[in-house]
């Protein structure tokens, strides 16, 4: 093929590439202005912090012996279990052991009452209201409580988990882990829009996790490649036009017949 059939058929794939890639870079440009300059509508203080915490007792007044529940967590798995971590703590109005065991290789959190030996976990629907609401602003109603299995942000992985909804001006959504009672997400209306455009930009769906990206990304990665190929075309006819303008404009020099002595050269 011709160097100027090369060119032509570059320059029509540039130009389809970009065409292809229009759409991509156009949602990838309203998207990251949305996420850069409109976080007032998507963040607001407090984001996943208890504004209205339920104070529950001393420490110091746990009941059940750091023995007594592990044995308690060891009956509750059924079975040979590998104590990793104990942990006292007061949340929700509670004292609370959070028992981290490991069963056949597989790890797990087990939450027990430190004053009477209650097995918290998995938290029920009644419990998981009391705890969504320290994280809600104002006191709301709450209008339904799910179980799910939810895939947190930046994980693969999902879990099982307890969705609380709220009748609050923003429509919020506690999402808490069901063998712990850790918040997952706070969710509201405009929190909501700002997760799918977070999604839109990072093209982040269907579990492929940011490896759709890859679709516009062949495209304009060539679309760059092509056009440093047309420039290279255009620098290359640039420098052959100015070698021809340059041969073309070369006085002609008269020729010297056979006898005729050479010009001796200039004295200094």
């Amino acid at each position: 093929m011709s160097r100027g059939g090369s060119e032509r058929v570059i320059r029509r794939a540039h130009r389809w590439l970009g065409m292809g890639a229009l759409g991509f870079l156009l949602l990838s440009v309203v998207t990251g202005l949305l996420w850069a300059d409109a976080k007032f509508l998507y963040w607001d203080d407090h984001y996943k912090e208890k504004v209205r915490p339920l104070i529950g007792p001393a420490l110091e007044t746990a009941k059940l012996p750091v023995d007594r529940a592990i044995l308690v967590a060891k009956e509750a798995v059924g079975g040979r279990a590998l104590i990793e971590q104990v942990v006292l703590r007061s949340d929700f109005g509670r004292v609370c052991y959070e028992l981290k065991l490991r069963v056949e290789g597989v790890s797990t959190t087990l939450l027990l009452d430190a004053m009477t030996g209650e097995r918290l976990s998995p938290i029920s629907p009644d419990l998981a209201r009391v705890i969504a609401q320290q994280y809600v602003r104002t006191p709301a109603t709450v209008t339904g409580v799910e179980i799910e299995r939810y895939t947190p942000r930046k994980k693969k992985r999902a879990q099982d988990a307890v969705r609380v909804r709220f009748d609050d001006a923003d429509a919020t959504e506690i999402v808490l882990d069901r063998q712990t009672g850790d918040i997952l997400e706070d969710e509201g209306r405009w929190r909501r829009v700002h997760f799918a455009v977070m999604q839109l930009h990072q093209l982040n769906f269907f579990g492929f996790e940011k490896t759709l990206l890859n679709i516009p990304g062949v495209p304009i990665l060539l679309m760059s490649l092509s056009g440093c190929a047309l420039w290279f075309f255009h620098r290359a006819r640039i420098h052959r036009s100015h070698t021809a303008t340059f041969a073309r404009e070369q006085p002609l020099l008269p020729a010297r017949s056979a006898g005729e002595p050479k010009e001796a050269p200039p004295l200094s």
